[in-house]
């Protein structure tokens, strides 16, 4: 969509390619990309309990050998990225390659996005060095598979640059990035220093997520900018009542049955998803293991009233305020516990951006614009991952396309201590929206090769 002030955001088709346009920052929603190299087996197992782990079964996914493995998806999803012609991708769940020996050894893109990166012009971030090798020894302990995986981000580079090349260096794997300004007289140009994260929430804990989100927000002012793009997969689906939702500037203040639903989800109580890459089987049920039936007690819920307000405190210390591209259903899979259909899906892949200095011009469509791949489940033969990743890849396909546009804000328009005010359980809709959006304001193949 043109973002001029008063347009709409424009939806198009999944996979629509985001040519370049003049003072456009181009950005597919993250892409989830589970081991996406050939794992010794299509669906590992687990050596603690020998069976395959309840979040790689992917039960719907048949016949595996056409849908699953890596030789028929690495083509598809290769052709996806190729295909949205996007300045900047986020990717998550990306499997390195170990290149080197002894102390010399390190992660390195694998084969297949190192020729993306040379072909498209790409540069890529990985994370550092220690995570990697740390995942690596937990996959070899639990899968025996020594394998390392984890985000990257990876930006066109006749088109973009780095600021701040060191802090590419300081990354965990769930979380990368890259503070980057438009290159060159014209286009981008006008872009300025703007940290972009690809990133993979946690899968359990919402006070981990928190604390993931914080430290985005901390990167990007070590980095010196308060223009923030977070893209990826959140693990949640941001609604109102959450805590990473309570991020977003434009979300609804949340109701009381808004409050109980969210903190019931976020401590699984009722069912919850199969914990994706736990420590331990215990992990996956410890936190649901003190509930009760009847949902959060009166303290748990004190106690997530005060995370979701700890989450928003953070956008006031950091002094950024989010915004939000709102998608559809980016995840298609049977309902929490079950191992047989229907499939249902969620809405867990976002992209968060400051509006300070970027307005949405246009997204793509996600499961909504695909009902047989909701009904299916994903992955499936037609889409090798959720969606096309609207912002990454692999697991979600909405795309989003941000423009520079507005005139700069002055100092304290943006976030005072008091420009972003705390929200609490049934605050005032209005007053309480108007304040917040007052604090918006106004080497080629590259390293990892």
């Amino acid at each position: 969509m043109s973002f001029a002030q008063g347009a709409e955001v424009a939806r198009n088709p999944k996979g629509t390619p985001l040519d370049e346009v003049a003072g456009s920052l181009s950005i597919p929603r993250p892409l989830p990309v589970p081991f996406s190299a050939p794992l010794p087996v299509v669906r590992p197992l687990d050596k603690r309990t020998g069976g395959v782990q309840p979040w790689a079964a992917f039960e719907w996914a048949e016949p595996a050998r056409e849908v699953l493995a890596w030789d028929a998806r690495r083509p598809r999803l290769l052709a996806e990225l190729r295909a949205a012609r996007a300045d900047v991708l986020c990717l998550q769940e990306v499997q390195f390659e170990r290149t080197g020996a002894g102390g010399a050894a390190r992660f390195v893109l694998p084969p297949w996005l190192c020729q993306l990166a040379e072909e498209e012009g790409y540069t890529p971030r990985l994370p550092s060095e220690g995570p990697l090798q740390q995942m690596a020894e937990r996959n070899l302990r639990v899968l025996d598979a020594e394998v390392a995986i984890g985000c990257v981000v990876m930006y066109r580079h006749d088109r973009l640059e780095e600021v701040d090349e060191a802090s590419a260096s300081r990354f965990a794997n769930t979380l990368v990035g890259a503070c980057l300004r438009g290159r060159g007289p014209g286009g981008l140009g006008s872009l300025g220093p703007t940290a972009v994260f690809s990133v993979h929430l946690d899968a359990t804990s919402e006070e981990k997520r928190v604390e993931q989100m914080k430290r985005c927000l901390a990167h990007a002012r070590q980095m010196g900018t308060r223009e923030v793009v977070v893209a990826g997969d959140f693990n949640t689906e941001c609604l109102p009542g959450s805590c990473i939702g309570a991020m977003d500037v434009d979300c609804g203040d949340p109701t009381d049955e808004d409050h109980l639903r969210e903190c019931a989800s976020a401590l699984r109580i009722g069912g919850g998803e199969p914990t994706e890459g736990a420590d331990a089987p215990e992990e996956c049920t410890a936190a649901a293991a003190a509930q009760t039936t009847d949902g959060p007690t009166e303290q748990q819920l004190k106690d997530f009233a005060a995370l979701r307000d700890r989450a928003v405190s953070l956008c006031r210390e950091y002094r950024v305020a989010f915004s939000h591209v709102v998608t559809g259903p980016t995840r298609a899979a049977y309902d929490h516990g079950k191992t047989c259909g229907p499939c249902v899906s969620w809405r867990l892949d976002h992209i968060y951006y400051t509006a300070r200095t970027l307005r949405l011009r246009s997204s793509w469509q996600a499961l909504e614009g695909d009902p047989a791949s909701a009904a299916r489940g994903l992955p499936n033969e037609s889409c090798p991952s959720r969606p096309p990743a609207g912002r990454g890849r692999l697991r979600a396909e909405p795309r989003a396309e941000a423009r520079r546009g507005g005139a700069p804000v002055t100092a304290g328009a943006a976030g005072a201590p008091g420009g972003l005010p705390r929200r609490g359980v049934r605050g005032t809709r209005g007053g309480a929206r108007r304040a917040r959006r007052a604090g918006r304001g106004g080497g080629r193949g590259g390293p990892g090769c």
